[in-house]
C-alpha cells in the first residue's frame, strides 16, 4: 500500500516548523507497514512564489526592534503574495492564507463553485503536484486540514486530481473537518470528489482504511469515517480515545526540516486534547474528540520523542503544540533534561498554574532549556475574568512574570477583548497591565472575542446566515444593553491593538516572533554589541 498525505496551501507562512499532523501520521503508518510520503504543500507553494524570510533576515530585521525594520522583510514577503493573488481576484495574508474576493470558505456553495476557477496554487498543482502523483501512484491520498482556508484548495487540488484521472482513494481529515462534520454530512456533492472524511483524531482511521483499501465494503467498520453508500451519506461511530502511548515518535524526514521562516524547530505534543478543557469560549479541544481530551503521553516517551528527534536532525529546539502543556510533564520533563544533560531549548502553550508561583520550580524549568511559556491570561485579573471559565492563578501574574523574567523565561500573554460580562474597562485595564510590564513581557496576542461553533456563551445570540452554512465563527448580538456586539468588539480590539502597536511594536510583530525564544537572538544582539565597541 502506497499512501500520499499532504498538508495544503491555507496555512500561515511565517513559522518556523511543519504542522505536526503530518508527521505523526507518517510515524503511524509507517509502523502498519504503508509506503507513506508527506508532503507540506503550504511551505512548497510559497516556495514556488520565491517567497521566504530566512534565519539571518529575521535576526536583521529585530535587532534594533522599530517598527520599519521589522516591517521590511514582512511586507516583502506578503506584498508578493499580494500581487499574486491579485491575478486572481483575492488576496494573500501570509498569516492566514489565500481567499477570494468571491467565495467565502463558509458558505458549501461557494466553495462547490469555485472548484474550476483557478487560483495562485493552480499552475503549482498542476506542474508539480500531479505530475508527482502520476510518478508516485499512490492508492491514497490524504489532506490534513487545519484552517477554514485551506478547504477552497484542498477541493481544488482534488478537482484536479479526479479530472486528470486519479481513481484512488481521497480522505480529508484534521481539525477543520471535524468540527464542520454535520454539515458535510450534509453536503452529498462533496463524495463525488472525496472518497471518506474522518472526523476526530486520525491515525487509527487512517490504518483502517490503508490496510483494506483493496476492500471498499470494509467502510463500515472504519471508525470516526464519513462515507456515501450509493446515494446515502453514513456517519461510523466516533473513537474518540486515542492512547497517547500507542503513537510513534513523530516522522518529519520528508518535510524540509531546517529551511521554515526565520528560526526553526520541531513540534510536538504530549497530550491529546486540552486536560483542563473548561474555558467556555474554546472550541479548539473540540478536535480530538466531543470530550475534548484523551490522555496523557508518558514522560519517558516524550523525552524519548526529543533525545530521537536530536539525534536525527540538526535542530535542537522544539515546541509543544499541546493547548496547555499537563503539569505533570512540565514537572517531571525538566528533570529528565537535566539528568541527561541534553542541551536543548524548547518552549510550550501553558495554563497560569500555582507551580508558576514557586521560583525553585521555575529555575529548574528555565536550566533544562526553557525558553518560553505562552499563557492565556485574557483580561488583567478581574472578577469577570470567571465568566470565562478560568480557574487559574492570574491574580499572581506578577509574581509569575517576575519569576519567569528573573531566570531568563520569555512570556507570550493571549488576551482577549469583549467576552460577554467584560468590556472597554477590562480592556483598558489589561492594555495598561501590559505597558507598564513590557520588559518583562516578550509579546502578546489581543483577540477580540468571536462566538466559536460548538461553544455556548450565556448573554448573546449568535447570528445565523442562511449563505454561510459552513461558518466556524459567528456575528452576534448581546442581550442586554450592557453587553457589545461582535462589531463593537472588533473596533474595541483593533483600538487596543493600536496603543500597543504606536508604543512597543515588539509585543505584537510576526516578524519579532520568527526569532524570539532562541538563544540566536540572544547571540546575534552580543555580536552587535561587541561590533559597536570595536567601531
Amino acid at each position: 500500500m502506497k499512501a500520499l498525505v499532504v498538508f495544503p496551501p491555507g496555512w500561515s507562512q511565517n513559522v518556523g516548523n511543519p504542522h505536526i499532523a503530518l508527521p505523526l501520521l507518517k510515524s503511524t503508518l509507517e509502523t502498519s507497514e504503508v509506503e507513506v510520503t508527506v508532503r507540506d504543500l503550504n511551505w512548497e507553494v510559497a516556495e514556488y512564489h520565491c517567497v521566504h524570510i530566512n534565519q539571518r533576515e529575521a535576526l536583521e530585521a529585530v535587532q534594533n526592534g522599530t517598527m520599519e525594520t521589522m516591517n521590511e522583510p514582512y511586507f516583502r514577503a506578503e506584498d508578493r503574495l499580494m500581487s499574486v493573488a491579485k491575478k486572481y481576484s483575492g488576496e494573500w495574508n501570509l498569516q492566514l492564507g489565500f481567499k477570494f474576493d468571491k467565495f467565502s470558505s463558509s458558505s458549501s456553495n461557494d466553495i462547490r463553485d469555485a472548484l474550476p476557477v483557478n487560483s495562485p496554487f493552480t499552475e503549482f498543482f498542476k506542474c508539480v503536484v500531479l505530475p508527482s502523483v502520476t510518478k508516485g501512484s499512490p492508492e491514497l491520498i490524504g489532506f490534513s486540514i487545519a484552517s477554514v482556508y485551506q478547504l477552497i484548495p484542498s477541493l481544488h487540488l482534488t478537482w484536479l486530481l479526479r479530472k486528470a484521472g486519479y481513481e484512488g482513494l481521497i480522505v480529508f481529515g484534521g481539525n477543520t473537518v471535524s468540527r464542520l462534520r454535520k454539515e458535510i454530512a450534509a453536503t452529498p456533492w462533496l463524495f463525488d470528489l472525496v472518497d471518506g472524511f474522518i472526523v476526530f483524531q486520525g491515525e487509527i482511521p487512517l490504518v483502517n482504511l490503508s490496510s483494506r483499501f483493496l476492500r471498499r465494503d470494509c467502510f463500515p467498520s472504519v471508525p470516526n469515517l464519513i462515507w456515501r453508500d450509493g446515494n446515502e451519506v453514513k456517519v461510523n461511530a466516533a473513537r474518540q480515545y486515542q492512547n497517547p502511548n500507542f503513537v510513534p515518535t513523530p516522522d518529519f524526514g520528508d518535510l524540509p526540516v531546517g529551511q521554515y521562516w526565520g528560526v526553526n524547530y520541531l513540534p510536538l505534543v504530549a497530550a491529546r486534547g486540552c486536560y483542563y478543557g473548561q474555558c467556555i469560549f474554546c472550541a479548539i479541544p473540540y478536535g480530538f474528540g466531543e470530550r475534548g481530551f484523551s490522555g496523557i503521553r508518558s514522560t519517558g516517551m516524550v523525552f524519548d520523542d526529543i533525545r530521537t528527534l536530536l539525534d536525527k536532525h540538526d535542530i535542537s529546539r522544539f515546541k509543544f503544540m499541546d493547548e496547555a502543556l499537563p503539569p505533570r510533564i512540565l514537572r517531571d520533563l525538566p528533570e529528565w533534561i537535566l539528568e541527561a544533560r541534553l542541551n536543548i531549548e524548547w518552549e510550550a502553550y501553558l495554563r497560569l498554574e500555582r507551580q508558576w508561583l514557586d521560583r525553585n520550580f521555575v529555575g529548574r524549568v528555565a536550566m533544562s532549556g526553557f525558553r518560553k511559556g505562552y499563557f492565556g491570561l485574557e483580561i488583567f485579573p478581574e472578577e469577570t475574568r470567571r465568566q470565562l471559565g478560568k480557574s487559574d492563578g492570574a491574580k499572581n501574574i506578577l509574581r509569575v512574570l517576575e519569576n519567569c523574567y528573573e531566570t531568563g523565561i520569555k512570556v507570550h500573554l493571549f488576551c482577549m477583548f469583549g467576552f460577554p460580562g467584560t468590556g472597554r474597562k477590562e480592556a483598558e485595564r489589561t492594555i495598561d497591565f501590559i505597558l507598564e510590564h513590557k520588559d518583562w513581557i516578550d509579546s502578546v496576542d489581543l483577540n477580540a472575542y468571536t462566538y466559536a461553533k460548538h461553544t455556548s456563551v450565556p448573554g448573546i445570540e449568535k447570528i445565523v446566515k442562511p449563505d454561510e452554512d459552513w461558518a466556524l465563527e459567528y456575528e452576534y448580538r448581546g442581550l442586554s444593553k450592557e453587553i457589545m456586539n461582535s462589531r463593537e468588539v472588533e473596533e474595541l480590539a483593533t483600538e487596543m491593538e493600536e496603543i500597543v502597536w504606536t508604543d512597543c511594536p515588539r509585543l505584537l510583530h510576526p516578524t519579532y516572533r520568527l526569532i524570539s525564544p532562541w538563544t540566536c537572538m540572544t547571540e546575534a544582539a552580543k555580536d552587535q554589541d561587541v561590533r559597536s565597541i570595536a567601531i
